[in-house]
């Protein structure tokens, strides 16, 4: 039986394992997935001698995780993060997750103009995402302004700005709205039926924001595809194979739900 988990501090609410159960049981592979508290001092030793055949990596070891393993890809090395490691060598596929929500949700973002609030790891990832589906313009909203400056830089170093247009396209990569602060918003920005909205929050499946924008006509996306679509991507790397195409994802995103409701 091959062996997979998912480190990070805190993890008890990690719905990874049942994610990957689940696409285990639908496929019938004889594997297992677990979730390992993991605190930063241990990082190093949990890399040189686990046993796992692979492993997904949670806040807060996506950056410092990197220092450890042989090897990072460009696509990790560029948004200076890693969240799946294989063979001590590490990948991101939180940007590949989020252009497949995209897809599943039929969202267009070729020459949108697109407004990312918040500058954490997330807000990279899905900065690269949006520079590889080759939108308008990308614009940044953050609280801490040398955070805000630092991603504007990485976006500029990478991206020409095509135009400088109201945001189409509304990402929010905070934890405003997710449990305990579903009573935070990220943002007051008006937003009617031209707009889309993302939140990279799944939990609740909808959060105050997501309700107010969609209360004014906006179209509303959770982050619970992008969670699965990650973890799908991740799952290809360890196996060497492309299950995109084999899973009722439908089913899995059913199950999910019914543990978050």
């Amino acid at each position: 039986m091959k062996k997979f988990a998912v480190i990070g501090n805190p993890i008890q609410h990690s719905l990874s394992p049942l994610l990957h159960n689940s696409i285990f049981e639908q496929l019938g592979i004889n594997a297992s997935y677990e979730k390992v508290k993991l605190l930063p001092a241990d990082v190093e030793s949990f890399v040189t001698m686990n046993e796992f055949d692979g492993y997904n990596v949670t806040i807060p070891h996506k950056n410092s995780i990197s220092s450890y393993l042989d090897h990072i890809t460009n696509d990790a090395h560029n948004i200076t993060a890693v969240n799946c490691v294989h063979n001590n060598k590490g990948y991101n596929t939180d940007w590949i997750g989020f252009i497949h929500a995209l897809n599943q949700n039929q969202i267009e973002v070729k020459d949108k103009s697109c407004l990312i609030i918040g500058s954490g790891g997330a807000a990279y990832a899905i900065a690269y995402a949006l520079i590889k589906c080759e939108v308008s313009s990308i614009s940044i909203k953050n609280r801490n302004r040398k955070n805000k400056i630092k991603l504007e830089e990485w976006v500029n170093n990478r991206f020409i700005q095509k135009t400088d247009l109201d945001p189409e396209i509304i990402i929010n990569c905070t934890p405003l709205g997710m449990h305990p602060l579903e009573q935070k918003i990220p943002s007051n920005l008006k937003v009617n039926k031209t707009n889309i909205v993302i939140d990279t929050i799944y939990n609740p499946l909808k959060t105050k924001w997501l309700k107010h924008c969609e209360e004014n006509g906006a179209k509303i996306i959770n982050g619970l595809e992008m969670l699965i679509y990650q973890g799908i991507a991740s799952l290809n790397i360890w196996l060497n194979k492309d299950f995109f195409k084999e899973l009722d994802i439908k089913t899995i995103k059913n199950r999910l739900e019914k543990e978050i409701c």
